[in-house]
C-alpha cells in the first residue's frame, strides 16, 4: 500500500508556560462602618481553630473517597468493572462502538466450496476447477420452521456446492441455498438454527456524510468492524457490469469505511446499528481497500430477498432496448436534434418497448419526470421501477419530440438489453 504521508507535514504541537498572575482582591467602595468593639484575641484564636479542623476533616474525607473509587475501579473483578455500552437514539459516548454491538450478532461468516467450469488452461481431462472461498452474510428473517434466512451476495454463493455460516458465537452452521439473482446480486441462504435478525434502516433518505459502518470477515478476519462515512447515494456503477452484460450496482452506496474482499454480503449500517445496506464491490486498481466501496441499498437488498424466498427468483424491470448514451461527437455523426440522451439500439422482440412502439434510432431524454442524459441513466432509472408500473417515455425521433406510454416488464433470464 502506498504511504501518503508529506513528510514535515505533521503538526507541531508547542507547550509554553503562562507567565504568573497576581490576583488582586476587589476593592470595595462602600464607606466603612462605625468601629465595633474588638474582638477577644482568645476568641478570634477558637474560632479560626475549628474552622481549620473542619476544613481539614473535609479534605480528609474527600481523599479518602477518591482513593476508595479509584481502588474499588483499579483492583475489582474484570467482570464487575466491564463498561457496557448502551445506545439510546443517536445519543451515546461511543457510537461505532454502541452500532457495532446492536448489529455484530446478526452479521455472519460464510463459507462456501464447489466446482468452477474449467476457462481452457488446464488439461481436458480436468473439466472442472474446485473453488473455495469466503464471504460474509447477515441475518434477515426468521423462517416458519425455526431457522434463519440470511441475505449474502449472489457472487459468494455462486457455484457453490457446500456452505457453512458461523455465527458471532463461532458456532457453526449447514447452510442451504434458497435462491439467488445475478441481476442484483442478492441470494438468500438458510440455516436450522435460529440466529438474531438484524434491524432494517432506510436507505432511500441517507444524507452524505453520515456515519457508515462495515461488518464482516474481510480477508476471512471473521466479524471485522470499519467506520467511514456515505461518500455518494444512488452511484450508478454500470460500467463495471460483467460480460454478459449484467449490471447490479446501478443504484449503490458509496462509502469509505474500508471494504475488501470477504466483506461482501456483509452489513452496511447506520449509527443506530440499521442495515442500510449490502457492501458488495470495490472500485481499486489494486483489488483491495482503496476508500471507495459499494452497498446494495437495503431497500433494493430486502425487495430481492422477499421475491427469493417466496418465488425463487427476482423480477428485474424491463423495457426491452439495447442502447447507447448519446454525446455531442455522437450525435453530429448519426445527425441527431439532441446531444444526450439515451440512443435506442435495437428492440427486443416480443418486449414491452417493441408494443408501445419505441423504434432503433430513437433518443429517451425522460421517463416520467426524470431527466435521461445517459443510458446509465436509463437503466437507474427503470430499475428504481416496479414491474407493471405505467411510464411515460419522452423521446426525440426524426428531429421531432413526442411522448410514448408504456408497462414496465419482466426482463427474461436469458437476455442482456435492458
Amino acid at each position: 500500500m502506498e504511504n501518503t504521508g508529506i513528510p514535515g507535514s505533521d503538526p507541531v504541537h508547542q507547550s509554553t508556560t503562562p507567565a504568573e498572575a497576581t490576583f488582586h482582591a476587589p476593592v470595595d467602595p462602600t464607606p466603612a462602618p462605625l468601629a465595633a468593639p474588638a474582638a477577644s484575641p482568645r476568641r478570634t484564636h477558637s474560632l479560626l481553630l475549628i474552622v481549620a479542623v473542619v476544613f481539614v476533616a473535609l479534605l480528609a474525607g474527600a481523599i479518602a473517597g477518591l482513593a476508595g473509587g479509584y481502588a474499588a475501579y483499579r483492583f475489582a473483578p474484570a467482570q464487575e468493572s466491564s463498561r457496557q455500552i448502551e445506545l439510546v437514539g443517536d445519543q451515546t459516548e461511543e457510537v461505532v462502538a454502541a452500532a457495532a454491538s446492536v448489529a455484530l450478532p446478526s452479521v455472519v461468516n460464510v463459507d462456501v466450496t464447489g466446482e468452477q467450469a474449467d476457462s481452457g488452461s488446464l488439461p481436458r481431462e480436468h473439466p472442472s476447477v474446485p473453488i473455495q472461498g469466503e464471504g460474509s452474510g447477515v441475518a434477515y428473517q426468521e423462517a416458519p420452521d425455526g431457522g434463519t434466512y440470511i441475505i449474502t451476495n449472489n457472487h459468494v454463493i455462486d457455484g457453490a456446492t457446500a456452505i457453512v455460516v458461523t455465527d458471532s458465537a463461532g458456532e457453526r452452521h449447514d447452510a442451504e441455498l434458497v435462491g439467488g439473482d445475478s441481476e442484483s446480486d442478492i441470494a438468500v441462504i438458510k440455516v436450522a438454527a435460529p440466529i438474531p435478525t438484524i434491524g432494517i434502516g432506510d436507505s432511500e433518505n441517507l444524507v452524505v456524510g453520515q456515519l457508515a459502518i462495515a461488518i464482516g470477515s474481510p480477508f476471512g478476519l471473521e466479524h471485522s468492524v470499519t467506520s467511514g462515512v456515505v461518500s455518494a447515494v444512488h452511484r450508478p456503477l454500470t460500467n463495471i457490469g460483467d460480460s454478459d452484460g449484467r449490471y447490479p450496482y446501478v443504484d449503490s452506496i458509496q462509502t469509505d469505511a474500508a471494504i475488501n474482499p470477504g466483506n461482501s454480503g456483509g452489513a452496511l449500517v447506520d449509527r443506530r446499528g440499521l442495515l442500510i445496506g449490502i457492501p458488495s464491490a470495490i472500485y481499486s486498481d489494486t483489488g483491495s481497500y482503496d476508500g471507495v466501496g459499494l452497498a446494495i441499498p437495503v431497500q433494493t437488498a430486502v425487495r430481492a430477498a422477499g421475491e427469493l424466498i417466496e418465488k425463487g427468483r427476482v423480477d428485474t424491470p424491463f423495457l426491452g432496448i439495447l442502447g447507447q448514451t448519446v454525446t455531442p461527437a455522437f450525435a453530429e455523426q448519426e445527425g441527431l436534434s439532441v446531444t444526450e440522451g439515451a440512443w435506442v439500439a435495437e428492440v427486443t422482440a416480443g418486449a414491452e418497448a417493441e408494443k408501445a412502439g419505441l423504434q432503433t434510432g430513437d433518443v429517451i431524454v425522460a421517463l416520467d419526470d426524470a431527466r435521461i442524459r445517459s443510458m446509465d441513466d436509463l437503466i437507474l432509472t427503470v430499475r428504481r421501477q416496479s414491474v407493471g408500473d405505467e411510464v411515460s417515455l419522452t423521446i426525440w425521433r426524426d428531429g421531432d419530440e413526442m411522448t410514448i406510454e408504456m408497462m414496465i416488464g419482466i426482463k427474461p433470464q436469458d437476455l442482456t438489453t435492458e
